[in-house]
């Protein structure tokens, strides 16, 4: 039976890798244009990376399957923002795991600032576009980052490990000092 993408959450909580890679693979083979499915599937692979044994990472060949992932993504996804940041963060994070590290780095920067051009009111895509230019506005950074911490915590206010890494990442405030 196919678990819900709730189900798939709880064991990402419990990190039995095993387990949320066939439940992944299921949900996302029965449909492979469902954007929440793929993008906690693929964020899950992207974790994974640093998180599961290289034992789990061998077994389903893990780098070649998030540059699949990834590339099916931008063929069904690409003019969606959401996919774009996600994306475009990922591979601006960690670019050596998907190729040419000096290709995919730009390309993941364009992946930010075109999630930004797309929703230029959403101040989670300007704050993490911003922070990915190094001769950015320190001030103007700072101020987007104040803004931008309430719609981080309601946006990624859900279970499962994309939720809470982005929780954790992009809540920049002092929680004292916010309140």
């Amino acid at each position: 039976m196919t678990k819900s993408l709730i189900d798939i959450f709880n064991l990402e909580d419990d990190n039995l890798f095993d387990e949320v890679f066939v439940a992944y693979s299921d949900l996302y083979n029965t449909d492979k244009r469902n954007y929440e499915v793929w993008k906690h599937f693929y964020f899950f692979l992207w974790t994974a990376i640093e998180d599961a044994p290289s034992s789990f990472q061998d077994k389903i060949n893990l780098r070649q399957l998030l540059q699949v992932m990834f590339d099916e993504g931008k063929t069904a996804f690409a003019d969606n923002a959401d996919f774009n940041f996600i994306a475009g963060y990922t591979v601006s994070i960690f670019p050596y795991e998907y190729g040419d590290y000096g290709d995919l780095e730009k390309e993941g920067n364009e992946m930010l600032l075109k999630a930004t051009k797309l929703q230029p009111d959403n101040l989670i895509y300007k704050m993490v576009y911003l922070g990915s230019i190094s001769d950015v506005d320190r001030q103007q950074y700072k101020q987007v980052e104040i803004d931008a911490a309430p719609k981080v915590l309601e946006t990624f206010s859900g279970t499962g490990t994309l939720n809470k890494y982005f929780r954790q990442v992009l809540y920049r405030l002092d929680k004292k000092a916010y309140r």
